[in-house]
């Protein structure tokens, strides 16, 4: 069991589980016409939970193989920590996502906002694949929904007049940067910890 507690390590399986009722909830018993843009909305967020329980249980090892490749493959210190991931997942996804749809009754930005994530968070799996020339956590999941869906509801929303261009710019720049300052965290986490190694080797 992960040295935070039982929440740290089993939150991705509360997330699976939660996901089910959610699909059975959206298909069986929606308030929301299915397959319109706000039932796509609220898709997102058991489509998202399926993806974190493929990045940190099965096949698992995301937070891991992200170390090794921000550390360059040094061990001793963690750059994304359990209580990150936590709260990176549950915080940013779990508690922003159905915000972000409620807020959509103000304007449509919000909603743009939430599918950039989604689309950006999946072609960031993409890349790295290709990058690294291998599969990583939570790039199946990426790739047969996270990005389809996103990609569907933005377009649809600009050909349907939903959006307007302006809107549409708007959402996805706010999304981009919001995704962005994960990394630039993470950046940043990375150097402090290469300046740290510095100093230990100097002493």
């Amino acid at each position: 069991m992960s040295e935070h507690g039982f929440w740290y390590e089993h939150w991705p399986k509360a997330g699976l589980i939660a996901a089910i009722f959610l699909l059975l909830l959206l298909f069986l018993n929606s308030k929301v016409p299915i397959g319109s843009f706000e039932w796509l909305y609220w898709l997102s967020l058991p489509l998202y939970m399926i993806h974190q329980f493929e990045e940190y249980v099965y096949p698992g090892g995301f937070k891991e193989e992200l170390n090794k490749i921000l550390l360059r493959g040094k061990v001793s210190r963690e750059i994304l920590t359990d209580k990150m991931v936590l709260i990176i997942n549950v915080g940013f996804i779990w508690i922003l996502t159905p915000v972000l749809i409620v807020l959509g009754v103000f304007s449509i930005i919000f909603p743009v906002i939430l599918m950039t994530l989604v689309t950006f968070n999946g072609f960031v799996h993409v890349i790295a694949s290709i990058r690294f020339r291998r599969y990583n956590p939570g790039l199946f999941i990426s790739l047969v929904a996270n990005i389809p869906l996103g990609l569907y509801v933005l377009i649809g929303l600009g050909l349907n007049a939903l959006a307007s261009g302006m809107e549409l710019f708007i959402g996805i720049l706010i999304g981009v940067i919001l995704h962005m300052g994960l990394f630039i965290v993470l950046g940043l986490r990375t150097r402090k910890y290469n300046r740290i190694s510095l100093s230990d080797i100097e002493k």
